[in-house]
């Protein structure tokens, strides 16, 4: 027997551990920039539009909005990567157009925006971009709660018959809970879909939710746990060792999606959630049978409890050793991040854990040795916390389901730094033979900018002309002078609010008036990215 289990559960820790050298991913993607840059004013339409995220990302939506709200969708032409680049139709109206995008990063989660940017002349409003569904996020959480009860209570059922026995009527309710889990499976696919593609509830009655949500590292996690399910249901009435199956293959459905799964590293983080799963499963998955056998005594009722108590301690600490590394890869290091909703929600959570364990704790030490020797009133009492571990147990459920709509704070940290990242400045320096001017375009990159510039002569000396006139050029993509003036502040020469549309080389002209007769210019080039 131990030898056919062995066959059976080595190619599951397998594909464990080829899923654990998968290629990085960083949960929730953020877009870093994009060409044009937003709000960018261009003389002639451009080709294409290019967003640049921080991870490789699937598009979903993909919708181009004139300004005079009439709306193309884009997505069959668009390709995706980390740089997603959305080819534009050959002729494209004068005006403010909006670049509506919904992609999907590897770890299933959906990511939204819009790139407005302008054509010749801007238009006199933004066109509205309609919101994303909130019945439909509600629907999800509810129906990820629903899956999550099935499955560790349904299969966990089945896999605690693996070491005791059922009573008939936990055997009984076990089947229907894991029925209900196969028709919630589905149904939580379609609305995750949906939530993808930011439409109602009402788009389950399209096979675009159904095939937008298979599409996704979800779409694989719901098969693997209907077949888990499936094994279980299989399981309470013949061939018990597909439960065994089914433990291995819930355990490594719920890594393959998922902000824990998806961390860095995740040789680590995808074993810890393995980990995790699998002693959560076998340790809910006792207390329905257990709260059923304990209204009896009999052989086989002691039987069972003894079997539990004597495996618990195996369940619990891979459940807190895994959580404890979970938590702290996904906390990351101690900051602001930590206030936001995943960490309520983990503090939540932990908070009910710590209630739980203590329940798990009373009940182990202090009551179920009395209940062994048939004390009654011991066996009321222990039956009566079961339940209410089951009831703590389905409230954690609802919480860790509220996570799939907040970002960990390690996500949080790395969108700051992609973001401060992504605002450093770029420095240039430009003469003559008789002027220096220090450079510094604030953010470095294409899109909207401030430049400030410093004037000395050549000895150091400041310079204080009479004016200062910037000429931005970049003749290889197409673009003619644009001239606009600095002003002085604080005894540099500022420009703002000046877009730039495109990255590449751009040449830098400054026309500097010392006085009323001279007039000296200094140039550089400067490629932005």
């Amino acid at each position: 027997m131990i030898a056919v289990v062995a066959r059976l559960v080595a190619p599951l820790f397998a594909l464990a551990f080829m899923l654990a050298g998968a290629v990085p991913v960083l949960a929730h993607a953020q877009m870093l920039s994009s060409v044009p840059a937003a709000n960018a004013m261009l003389a002639q339409a451009p080709a294409e539009v290019s967003l640049v995220f921080n991870e490789p990302v699937s598009p979903l939506v993909i919708t181009l909005i004139g300004p005079g709200g009439d709306s193309l969708d884009l997505t069959a032409t668009t390709m995706g990567g980390e740089t997603v680049v959305v080819p534009l139709p050959a002729e494209v109206d004068e005006g403010t157009h909006v670049l509506s995008w919904r992609v999907v990063s590897v770890d299933a989660h959906p990511v939204a925006g819009s790139v407005v940017f302008s054509i010749g002349s801007q238009s006199g409003t933004v066109p509205d971009i309609a919101a994303a569904s909130l019945a439909t996020s509600i629907l999800l959480w509810a129906s990820k709660t629903a899956l999550f009860a099935t499955l560790f209570l349904g299969l966990g059922t089945a896999i605690f018959a693996l070491a005791a026995p059922l009573p008939d009527q936990a055997r009984r309710l076990a089947g229907a809970v894991n029925l209900l889990g196969l028709v919630v499976a589905p149904v939580s696919l379609g609305l995750h879909g949906a939530d993808a593609l930011g439409v109602t509830p009402m788009g389950l009655f399209s096979p675009d939710a159904w095939v937008t949500g298979y599409a996704t590292r979800y779409g694989l996690t719901t098969m693997l746990l209907v077949a888990a399910l499936l094994f279980g249901l299989i399981s309470l009435h013949r061939f018990r060792v597909l439960a065994l199956i089914g433990w291995g293959l819930a355990a490594l459905a719920l890594a393959l999606s998922g902000h824990a799964g998806a961390a860095e590293p995740q040789w680590l983080t995808r074993i810890a959630v393995v980990l995790h799963i699998a002693g959560i499963l076998f340790w809910i998955g006792a207390l329905l049978p257990l709260s059923i056998w304990l209204r009896e005594q009999s052989h086989a009722a002691d039987r069972a409890l003894r079997q539990f108590s004597r495996f618990i301690p195996f369940a619990v600490a891979p459940i807190l050793i895994s959580g404890g590394v979970l938590a702290a890869v996904q906390m990351g290091p101690p900051g602001p991040a930590w206030l936001a909703p995943y960490g309520v929600i983990l503090a939540a959570k932990l908070g009910l854990m710590i209630a739980l364990l203590g329940l798990a704790v009373w009940n182990r030490f202090r009551l179920t040795h009395p209940a062994l020797e048939g004390t009654i009133r011991a066996r009321g009492q222990l039956r009566k916390a079961i339940l209410l571990e089951i009831g703590l147990v389905l409230i954690i459920f609802a919480l860790a389901a509220g996570w799939r709509f907040t970002p960990p704070p390690r996500a949080i940290a790395a969108a700051a730094v992609s973001a401060e990242e992504a605002s450093a400045p770029l420095y240039a320096h430009a003469m003559d033979q008789e002027v220096m001017a220090d450079l510094v375009i604030t953010p470095g990159r294409a899109g909207p900018v401030a430049i400030d510039i410093g004037l000395t002569d050549l000895l150091g000396a400041p310079v204080e002309p009479l004016t200062v006139e910037l000429t931005l050029s970049a003749p290889e993509l197409g673009i003619e002078p644009i001239k606009v003036p600095a002003t002085l502040r604080d005894g540099l020469w500022r420009v703002e609010g000046q877009t730039i549309p495109l990255p590449g080389p751009w040449d830098f002209t400054l026309d500097l008036r010392l006085d009323r007769f001279t007039l000296a210019r200094v140039r550089t080039q400067i490629i932005l990215p």
